[in-house]
């Protein structure tokens, strides 16, 4: 089981009134699904998932306990209000960990702001990858050190330390771009051009015949 846990209870009820009322209550409505299994609506405490995902996010499983029971799973998706600091539901996805799965790992940048050549510009093209694996061998992250780049210096997801890992397939074709350094462009201004007095033309003067 997973060292990350969070307390679910069953929730009675559907429908947009009773998920207000829940979270006036400071819970956020939720849902687990279980391959062959039939879905459960779940309440959680809005504090305590905030913390989860905080240190989960959605490539980590968790160990979820509802009603005692504990579940491996994943936080599959979450919804938060636009403007308020408020989750308004959460999904977690049932994981069997015998059975591979297909999951989206954040890439972070490491170094990224003790880059060796500066001034510089690193553009990150790839925010994360995609994998299959057993839920043992999921990582939460895949790390690349970007300190000692050079201009014009290109990571590719081949580039990847996780590719050598035998136990991970990589979906993400490998020839993508992860990430560049590009030196800064000054920016050209042009010099005022010079105008004539006798080439501007006065407005509502009369050529002379």
């Amino acid at each position: 089981m997973s060292e990350l846990k969070l307390n679910a209870e069953l929730r009675e009820g559907k429908g947009t009134g009773v998920s207000r009322k829940l979270r006036r209550e400071e819970l956020v409505p939720a849902q687990l699904y279980q391959r062959e299994k039939e879905n459960i609506n779940l309440q959680v405490v809005a504090k305590e998932l905030d913390k989860v995902i905080t240190e989960a996010g959605t490539s980590t499983i968790i160990t979820l306990v509802v009603n005692g029971e504990e579940k491996n799973v994943l936080i599959k998706d979450f919804q938060r209000h636009p403007f308020k600091n408020q989750y308004l539901h959460v999904d977690f996805l049932g994981v069997n960990m015998n059975e591979t799965l297909r999951v989206s790992v954040p890439v972070v940048l490491l170094n990224r702001d003790e880059i060796r050549l500066q001034p510089s510009v690193l553009m990150q093209q790839l925010e994360e990858i995609e994998i299959e694996t057993l839920p043992k061998n999921m990582p939460s992250e895949v790390i690349l050190d970007v300190e000692n780049m050079e201009y014009n210096d290109v990571f590719y997801v081949k580039d990847l330390s996780i590719v050598n890992d035998e136990n991970i397939t990589i979906l993400t074709d490998l020839e993508e771009v992860v990430c560049t350094l590009l030196e800064p462009q000054e920016e050209v201004i042009e010099d005022d051009v010079e105008v004539s007095a006798a080439d501007v033309e006065v407005i509502g003067k009369q050529k002379e015949e």
